[in-house]
C-alpha cells in the first residue's frame, strides 16, 4: 500500500484507517516483546541470549561476589603423605659455609619436600599361555582353558575399555581427540571404529542396570522429569530424563509428549510428587502434580517487563518470600504464615484478573480463543495453585526443577561439542551409558571403576535412596 492508496482509504472510511493502525502498533508491540526475550524474563535457554548476554553478565557482575576464594575459606592445597612412592636423597658434600667435605658425617635429619606426579605409562600386554599336554593312556591332546573373557589371539582388556568409554562418554571427547590422547600416553593408536565398538559393548552390558534405575524411579516419592531437543542424524529427536537426587535416567525417542512418555514407562502409573514445567501431557497422568518456579519466575519477569504489569512483581517478591521463608526453616511453617502467603497470593491473582478481563470478540473459530500472555499465565497460577506452592506445604518438594534442568546440562554440552549424534544408535549408546555414569557419581561409587565394571561383568547396581 503506497501513500495514494493511504489517502484514499482515508477519505473514504477513516474508521478502517484507525483499525490498521491499531493492527500495526499491535504487530509492531509484538515484535518488540519478542526481541526483548531472553533466558532471564522466558523459557528461552541461555545460549540464545547471543553477545547481549554478555552486556546483562557485565551488569550482574557488580553486585556479584567477586572472583576467587571468599574472606573466611579455608582453602585447600597440596598435602604431604605419609606413604611416598619413592624416596630419592640427596647427600649434603660440603658445608654451606666454609665448603668444607662433609664425607662420613653423622646425618643429623632431613628436610623434605614432594613431587606428586603421574607415571610414565606404556600399554602393558599379558600373553595367556594354555598349556597342550598329551595323555599317556589315550594318546589325546588336552588344553587348559583360558580365562573368562580372554577369546581372542589380540584384544583389548577391560582398563583400556573402561577408559575409552569414560573418555567418550563422560569428558565427551570426540573419537578422533580420544585416539590421538591414546596414541600420546600410550604409544598405541586406537582406531575409531574400536571406540565404537567399546561403547555399543558398554551400551549392552547396562541393560540391566537401566531396568533397575527405572524400576526404583517408580518407587521414589519425588519424581524430576524434563526434555530437551537433540539432533539426531541431522533431525529433531528428544531426549527425556526422569531422576532424583539418586537416580538417573535417560531416553531418546522422536516424540516430546505422551507417545514417548509412555514409551519410556516411568511416569505411566506413577503415584508420587511429579516435578515438572507445566509441559501439559504430564498433565494427563494421575499424580501429584508440582511446578517448577523458577520457571514462573522468568515468565513473571517477561509480564513485568513486556506489559509494565505491577501485579507481576508483587508475584514474583511473594514468592521469594516463600521460598526465604522455607529456606530458613527446618521443618515447617505455621498455619498463620501460611494464610498470610495464601490471602496475598489470591489478592495479587484477583488484581492480575482485573487488569486482564477475558473479552470474547464474538468472532466464530474453531478451537479454543486466543488469549493474552498475561491472562494465560494468570490462569496457570489460579487453577494450578496447589501445586505451585506445593513447597510451603511440605518441605520434601524442591521450590524448582533444577535436578532435571542440571542432569539435562551435559547433554547440551555434548550438543554443543558434537553439535549432534550422528545416528540414533550413538545417542541412544550416550543416554544409557550418561545415565549409568550419572546414578554412579550420584551414589558416590568412582565412575572408571564402575566403567570397568561393564566389561567384567559385574556392571553397578544402584540402591533405593532412603
Amino acid at each position: 500500500m503506497n501513500r495514494d492508496d493511504i489517502r484514499k482509504l482515508i477519505e473514504q472510511d477513516p474508521e478502517a484507517v484507525i483499525d490498521l493502525i491499531e493492527k500495526l502498533f499491535a504487530r509492531i508491540e509484538e515484535l518488540e516483546r519478542r526481541l526483548n526475550k531472553d533466558s532471564h524474563n522466558s523459557n528461552k535457554p541461555p545460549s540464545s541470549d547471543g553477545l547481549s548476554r554478555k552486556e546483562r553478565r557485565a551488569r550482574d557482575h557488580k553486585i556479584r561476589k567477586k572472583r576467587g576464594g571468599q574472606n573466611g575459606h579455608e582453602g585447600s592445597q597440596l598435602k604431604m603423605t605419609a606413604n611416598p612412592n619413592h624416596i630419592k636423597v640427596h647427600k649434603a658434600v660440603k658445608c654451606n659455609r666454609c665448603h668444607a667435605c662433609l664425607d662420613g658425617v653423622e646425618v643429623k635429619g632431613y628436610k623434605k619436600r614432594q613431587v606428586f606426579d603421574i607415571p610414565r605409562m606404556p600399554m602393558e600386554v599379558t600373553e595367556h599361555q594354555a598349556e597342550k599336554k598329551e595323555c599317556p593312556y589315550c594318546g589325546a591332546v588336552a588344553t587348559a582353558e583360558f580365562p573368562e573373557g580372554v577369546t581372542r589371539p589380540a584384544q583389548y582388556g577391560t582398563r583400556i575399555k573402561g577408559l575409552l568409554t569414560y573418555l567418550s562418554q563422560y569428558q565427551l571427547i570426540p573419537y578422533e581427540r580420544i585416539s590421538e590422547l591414546v596414541e600420546d600416553l600410550f604409544g598405541m593408536r586406537i582406531s575409531k571404529g574400536t571406540i565404537y565398538n567399546v561403547n555399543r559393548q558398554a551400551y549392552e552390558a547396562g541393560a540391566d542396570t537401566e531396568k533397575a534405575i527405572r524400576e526404583l524411579l517408580k518407587i521414589e516419592p519425588l519424581l524430576h522429569a524434563d526434555e530437551t531437543g537433540v539432533f539426531c542424524n541431522g533431525s529433531l529427536k528428544w531426549l527425556h530424563v526422569a531422576s532424583t537426587d539418586k537416580l538417573t535416567h535417560y531416553h531418546i525417542h522422536d516424540k516430546r509428549g505422551k507417545d514417548a512418555i509412555d514409551e519410556i514407562d516411568i511416569v505411566p502409573g506413577y503415584h508420587g510428587y511429579l516435578m515438572h514445567d507445566f509441559w501439559r501431557p504430564y498433565l494427563s497422568y494421575d499424580c501429584n502434580h508440582v511446578f517448577c518456579n523458577a520457571h514462573l519466575l522468568r515468565e513473571l519477569k517477561g509480564i513485568h517487563e513486556d506489559y509494565g504489569q505491577k501485579w507481576a512483581a508483587e508475584m514474583i517478591e511473594l514468592l521469594m518470600s516463600m521460598k526465604k521463608k522455607v529456606d530458613a526453616r527446618a521443618t515447617r511453617l505455621n498455619s498463620t504464615t501460611i494464610d498470610v502467603f495464601e490471602e496475598a497470593y489470591t489478592m495479587i491473582i484477583g488484581k492480575g484478573l482485573r487488569v486482564n478481563p477475558y473479552r470474547d470478540d464474538g468472532t466464530v473459530r474453531r478451537g479454543r480463543k486466543k488469549k493474552t500472555k498475561p491472562r494465560n499465565l494468570l490462569e496457570r497460577l489460579r487453577d494450578y495453585r496447589k501445586g505451585i506452592t506445593g513447597f510451603v506445604y511440605d518441605f520434601s518438594i524442591p521450590f524448582d526443577n533444577n535436578q532435571a534442568e542440571r542432569d539435562l546440562r551435559m547433554v547440551k554440552v555434548q550438543q554443543k561439542i558434537s553439535g549432534c549424534f550422528r545416528s540414533m544408535e550413538g545417542g541412544m549408546f550416550f543416554a544409557r551409558i550418561r545415565g549409568y555414569i550419572s546414578t554412579v557419581k550420584k551414589q558416590g561409587a568412582n565412575v572408571f571403576e564402575s566403567l570397568e565394571g561393564l566389561f567384567e561383568d559385574r556392571p553397578f547396581m544402584p540402591v533405593c535412596a532412603e
